[in-house]
């Protein structure tokens, strides 16, 4: 392995540790989302000998733009300035690539991606509740769902959604008429419902509490804060607030995908 002030790229043999460094954190992650960084992505990472401990993943979406995420420390070599080192090395691949960078970010995380010429942009809520282990058969899924998924991202995700739809099929949902869509994954935590995408509220909102409804165990939603009747309907089936993500931007093009279309992210680690 490289030493530990060189970066290196990070394969499927490194998994095992990459799930270390996530679960220590407390995310949600599962070996399955590492992977999907490695298929379709690129992950950094830093070893101090056969230790991996710091890592930072680029995810890329069309020609024009790519996600970072996935910045992590093993605690015992944190504040050592390794998450920051990968962050810039993220940044500086897609400078050279001429894409703009997008990342979620938690309030402990905005300061730095601020100084690094980070801008702000829209605001989610990640709320946490208990799905209603419905034994009812899914709804059928409207095939359009995809296609109106990736206009509403701005960009060609399709291996994402369908390596989620296999892995969460009770989340793969539509609303008549194809008002709405939503997808989902799981998790080591609990089952991640989105990307929701759908511009007419009352039918994301009812779409929602469906896929709630038909799954089981803890279920997390990063929800958009410009979406006050899907955050109604949340509380009122005892979801409760976790944490606030924003977005930011750092490149030379706009923001992609249509916002009003965007109800529930996909995480903050896939956008």
């Amino acid at each position: 392995m490289a030493p530990i002030d060189g970066p290196v790229i990070l394969s499927p043999a490194d998994v095992a540790q990459a799930m270390e460094l996530s679960a220590e954190a407390g995310w949600n992650q599962l070996p399955a989302d590492w992977r999907l960084f490695m298929a379709h992505g690129k992950v950094f990472g830093l070893f101090d000998g056969m230790v991996l401990v710091a890592t930072a993943a680029i995810m890329p979406y069309g020609d024009d733009f790519a996600w970072i995420g996935m910045v992590l420390t093993r605690k015992d070599w944190r504040g050592r300035g390794h998450g920051t080192a990968l962050l810039k090395t993220c940044i500086a691949e897609l400078e050279a690539l001429g894409r703009t960078a997008l990342l979620d970010a938690t309030p402990a995380g905005e300061p730095l991606y601020r100084s690094l010429g980070f801008e702000d942009g829209e605001r989610f809520t990640r709320w946490q509740g208990v799905g209603g282990g419905a034994s009812a058969a899914s709804a059928t899924p409207d095939p359009a769902a995809l296609t109106a998924a990736n206009a509403a991202f701005g960009a060609d995700r399709t291996p994402l959604l369908i390596d989620f739809s296999a892995r969460c099929p009770a989340a793969r949902r539509s609303a008549p008429q194809g008002a709405a869509h939503a997808f989902g994954r799981d998790g080591r935590i609990a089952t991640q419902i989105g990307p929701v995408v759908g511009a007419d509220e009352a039918a994301v909102a009812e779409l929602v509490e469906g896929v709630v409804a038909a799954l089981d165990g803890p279920v997390f939603l990063d929800v958009a804060d410009s979406r006050p009747l899907l955050v109604e309907r949340l509380r009122a089936l005892g979801f409760a607030r976790q944490r606030p993500f924003l977005r930011m931007r750092k490149g030379p093009r706009p923001a992609p995908g249509r916002a009003n279309e965007t109800a529930v992210i996909a995480g903050p680690e896939f956008g």
